[in-house]
């Protein structure tokens, strides 16, 4: 596949936190320095919410089958990033009291921000999931980042748990969804209502409500929130405004 100069562009914020996650992981393994990992993080995420100025005149446009850039998706964006850095900047004089891994903070951040982006652009079943597993892998590691809140590491095994069922109603209902389909993109979905059987249209409610169940438990919506209190209690605060903002 060729992408041309206007889908580069589309997929600038995207390339910027790449590199940036890219470049965290390399300082990390070189020489660890909480200053430079902290601010180079921070900038990368102001230097992505820049970027998004240059997509506004090519709106809306796709990126393969995968991605679909929108003024709701340029929106989003914009408050995914600027949770991000708040976050960044909040947790620094709290990492300050941390003797080691202070810099993985920022790298885990960043790469679910990465997730939390190309979520927003997904326009395909596939990268819809993925996307989906990207933010929630780091925050396993987030949540259970505190040395010094007694339920911490508790809080991480529940939620990795929980998400780990939730992932896989997500997985069935999007298998349901394409035994009728015969494809994983948003449009091929939305073309099986017009050409599909009585019969065939329910198979196809069934796997969407299992992916919309597994997105309420995700979003902790009612009745499937319940077990947000225990995941919010052993969390750290600058985490849990990353959680529950972004």
């Amino acid at each position: 596949m060729i992408i041309n100069l206007q889908q580069l562009t589309a997929l600038l914020p995207l390339l910027i936190i790449m590199l940036t996650v890219i470049t965290v992981i390399l300082s990390i393994s070189y020489n660890r320095n909480h200053f430079f990992v902290a601010v180079f993080s921070i900038l990368g995420l102001i230097f992505a919410l820049c970027s998004l100025y240059f997509l506004i005149e090519i709106i809306p446009i796709n990126v393969s089958i995968l991605f679909h850039f929108n003024s709701n998706a340029i929106l989003y964006i914009g408050m995914i990033l600027i949770s991000s850095i708040c976050t960044c900047i909040f947790a620094y004089p709290w990492l300050l009291k941390y003797p080691f891994n202070k810099e993985e903070f920022y790298l885990l951040v960043i790469i679910s921000t990465l997730g939390a982006i190309s979520l927003t652009i997904s326009h395909h079943m596939a990268s819809f999931f993925i996307n989906i597993e990207l933010i929630s892998l780091p925050m396993f590691g987030l949540i259970a980042y505190s040395r010094y809140q007694k339920y911490s590491l508790e809080s991480s095994l529940k939620y990795i748990i929980l998400s780990g069922v939730s992932s896989s109603f997500l997985l069935f209902g999007i298998a349901w969804v394409y035994s009728i389909s015969g494809g994983l993109d948003f449009l091929s979905i939305h073309k099986s209502f017009n050409f599909a059987s009585e019969k065939e249209i329910l198979v196809v409610l069934f796997g969407i409500s299992m992916i919309l169940l597994s997105l309420f438990f995700k979003l902790s919506i009612v009745p499937f929130h319940l077990w947000t209190p225990d995941i919010y209690q052993g969390s750290p605060t600058s985490v849990l405004s990353f959680f529950s903002t972004a």
